[in-house]
């Protein structure tokens, strides 16, 4: 009888450790420990994703530019070989020629550039009409190369920043784990001072994390 009694107490004082309510305000910041760390871990990942989601764009977006830039190449050396042969015709006088390349083979866009090359002084004329100097030429795939090139370059600013954001939610979520550390220290601690302070340092590292959360959610 009495060793039944004995078990009942011993049940009865082992029942919880909340009795207080201390007890339940390190609970409540126990609880609230966990589900931040929880969603700072859920952060970092949903931005490492992010940050190869947008590395993969930039390395898919910058091999595009380079095969328009290709294209770009060609139409230049197209364009250079049609002007050599309308500058060598030109040269010996054979019109015919010369107007059969101005009507059937060349662009507006080729003519408008060699009529600006022509009309320049022999002195400070340029070897080609195809440079950046001649306002009159403009190579389309080169514009569609340096555009994706800057967006390229674009998603590339993005990944960095979303892999540094994850860094920064693992590291507070590392950092909160000390925050949980003490919460539970303190519910083994019976001295009320040192039990008072162990909650004190727990609640200040979890507040801090909050506040930090809430920077790089809006950053």
């Amino acid at each position: 009888m009495e060793h039944a009694r004995g078990q009942a107490d011993l049940v009865e004082h082992h029942r919880g450790w909340i009795r207080t309510r201390a007890d339940l305000l390190i609970a409540i910041l126990l609880g609230l420990t966990v589900a931040a760390i929880a969603w700072g871990a859920y952060r970092a990942e949903v931005r490492g994703k992010d940050a190869e989601h947008f590395f993969n764009r930039s390395t898919e977006t910058l091999a595009t530019a380079h095969k328009v830039q290709l294209q770009g190449d060609q139409e230049v050396v197209a364009n250079e070989q049609l002007f050599l042969e309308l500058v060598r015709d030109q040269a010996e006088g054979r019109t015919k020629a010369v107007a059969f390349l101005r009507r059937h083979l060349s662009t507006p866009a080729f003519l408008a550039a060699f009529q600006w090359w022509n009309a320049q002084p022999a002195s400070t004329r340029p070897t080609s009409p195809f440079v950046a100097a001649n306002p009159r030429y403009r190579n389309v795939f080169y514009d569609r190369s340096a555009a994706l090139e800057d967006r390229a370059a674009g998603y590339l600013d993005r990944a960095h920043h979303a892999e540094q954001r994850a860094i920064d939610y693992t590291i507070v979520s590392v950092i909160l784990t000390v925050s949980l550390f003490v919460f539970g220290i303190s519910t083994q601690i019976s001295t009320p001072r040192v039990r008072f302070g162990l909650v004190l340092l727990g609640a200040f590292v979890l507040l801090a994390s909050f506040g930090r959360f809430v920077v790089l959610a809006v950053s």
